[in-house]
């Protein structure tokens, strides 16, 4: 499989980064609370309130415009952020690009940006189980170590199960806040969204990034045919009617929406990456979607 991250990406890369910290840290934004004391950066001002401490009043606000204003400082959190890339056989799939290619892409955006913001960043594929890490990496030295492992990355032969993927993830994950985003087409959307369950529940701040294939449903005419599961290998001859071919347009578009109802109902960041989009417009969607932490 040839490489899907080029070193020749980093001048767009680096201009996505700046997207983010203009937007305030774009789908990776992570909750900063404010304290009236304590923090390390100045975050905001708010009104002064009875049994507030006088000694974080900004007096020469107070000076200037005849108001008692007391500062606000945000709370500087070391941030992990860990990218799950489906690598299962159906990321093979897809037109005019692979999903996996836009799926790798989309990650080293990804990975970009949080070395850009001081994260600690890993890598993990998964299919039906989970790979070995790669990583962590920290600091904008280390975006070339995440291309070259990207670049050498293709999709393998598995199913895709997040759900057992994110259980062994949650088994071995160390303490402290974590972002994990999930990067898939999200094949088996129940199993998925038992996953992301199970890492809401370990803790985790999942964010999902959903590769979208509109030629999915594809021109089908009804007669008989051979199909093949390109995850499982399994082959059926079939004859299809016209009823069959709608009641297939009717779950897919169920399972495609599922994930997304999910993550509305549990605010979850959530983007969808269409294949029939232009590439550069795809990484702006994804890195801008503002996190509900925002």
């Amino acid at each position: 499989m040839a490489s899907t991250v080029r070193f020749d990406d980093l001048p767009r890369l680096e201009r996505l980064a700046l997207a983010a910290r203009r937007c305030g840290g774009g789908i990776l934004a992570q909750a900063a609370p404010r304290l009236p004391c304590g923090g390390t950066e100045l975050s905001g001002y708010r009104d002064y309130a009875a049994g507030d401490d006088y000694r974080q009043i900004d007096w020469s606000v107070c000076a200037r415009h005849d108001e008692l204003r007391v500062r606000q400082f945000a709370v500087q959190r070391d941030c992990r952020v860990h990218l799950l890339l489906d690598a299962s056989a159906s990321m093979g799939l897809g037109t005019p690009v692979a999903r996996f290619t836009l799926a790798a892409r989309i990650a080293a955006a990804l990975g970009y940006v949080a070395l850009d913001q001081q994260a600690e960043l890993t890598l993990l594929t998964f299919s039906d189980r989970l790979e070995q890490p790669i990583g962590p990496l920290r600091g904008k030295g280390r975006a070339g170590a995440l291309l070259r492992e990207l670049a050498r990355l293709a999709p393998g032969r598995g199913g895709t199960n997040l759900r057992r993927a994110a259980e062994r993830f949650a088994r071995h994950r160390r303490g402290g806040p974590r972002h994990v985003v999930v990067i898939s087409d999200l094949g088996e959307a129940e199993a998925s969204c038992a996953g992301l369950d199970v890492l809401r529940l370990a803790g985790c701040s999942p964010r999902v990034v959903h590769i979208h294939d509109p030629r999915e449903a594809g021109e089908v005419a009804p007669g008989d045919l051979e199909l093949v599961d390109v995850e499982s290998g399994d082959l059926w001859q079939v004859t299809i009617t016209r009823a069959h071919l709608r009641r297939y347009g009717e779950l897919l578009a169920e399972q495609r929406e599922l994930p997304r109802r999910y993550c509305r109902k549990w605010r979850v960041p959530y983007v969808r990456a269409g294949l029939d989009l232009p590439e550069q417009r795809v990484l702006q969607e994804v890195i801008r979607t503002r996190s509900r932490f925002a």
